[in-house]
């Protein structure tokens, strides 16, 4: 077993590129957890079950990638559940974890997280690779400089640049001694309860 954990997570999915991410990490042999989107998963329900299929663990992102700063109690559950609803239908999965859109959380998402059971996740190593002045080497270099033990990596399902990044990822933070697995194989493996209604950005 490896002296290190990190979890991989991919936002804004699922995505017509879907199936090449998911031949990348078979062919390098990590699981991973993805935070999907129920308008996309409605957009690419294969998508979405492949995802399934292949083993990864599946979280929610909203419906429709709202900010849920403005947003009250109610708007925030239905946005959630409608999430929740597509992915159940198309991968037959009810998503344990939910990330909000932009890692923005007021205290509505809290009081909601945890009427609804569902455990939040954040981020403590980000990519930045949504940001258009950041390329293939920046996101390695953010990824990796900001890597720790315990930590959750924030990259985002659709670009190019984050898919050619991957391989050099995966084979660095292995040389450091990086077992690279899901949220939940990570809490797991640490013996960690994950309680409804708190934000985790490290495991």
């Amino acid at each position: 077993m490896a002296d290190k954990l990190i979890a991989l997570t991919f936002d804004d999915g699922p995505d017509v590129t879907t199936d090449k991410l998911l031949a990348l990490l078979k062919d390098v042999q990590v699981y991973a957890t993805f935070f999907l989107c129920g308008e996309r998963v409605h957009a690419y329900p294969n998508a979405a079950k492949a995802i399934a299929t292949d083993g990864h663990e599946i979280g929610n992102h909203s419906y429709d990638h709202a900010s849920m700063d403005a947003l009250g109690e109610d708007a925030i559950r239905m946005n959630f559940e409608r999430a929740a609803t597509a992915i159940h239908e198309s991968t037959g999965r009810k998503p344990p974890f939910i990330r909000v859109p932009y890692v923005s959380y007021s205290s509505a998402v809290f009081t909601v997280a945890a009427g609804m059971n569902m455990l939040i996740i954040g981020c403590g190593v980000i990519g930045y690779d949504w940001e258009e002045t950041v390329d293939t080497a920046h996101i390695v270099q953010n990824v990796l400089m900001s890597a720790k033990d315990g930590g959750i990596i924030l990259l985002h399902e659709p670009h190019a640049k984050t898919r050619a990044a991957l391989p050099l990822i995966i084979n660095t933070l292995r040389s450091y001694g990086y077992d690279i697995t899901t949220v939940g194989a990570a809490a797991a493996q640490r013996h960690i309860t994950l309680n409804a209604g708190v934000c985790y950005n490290d495991l």
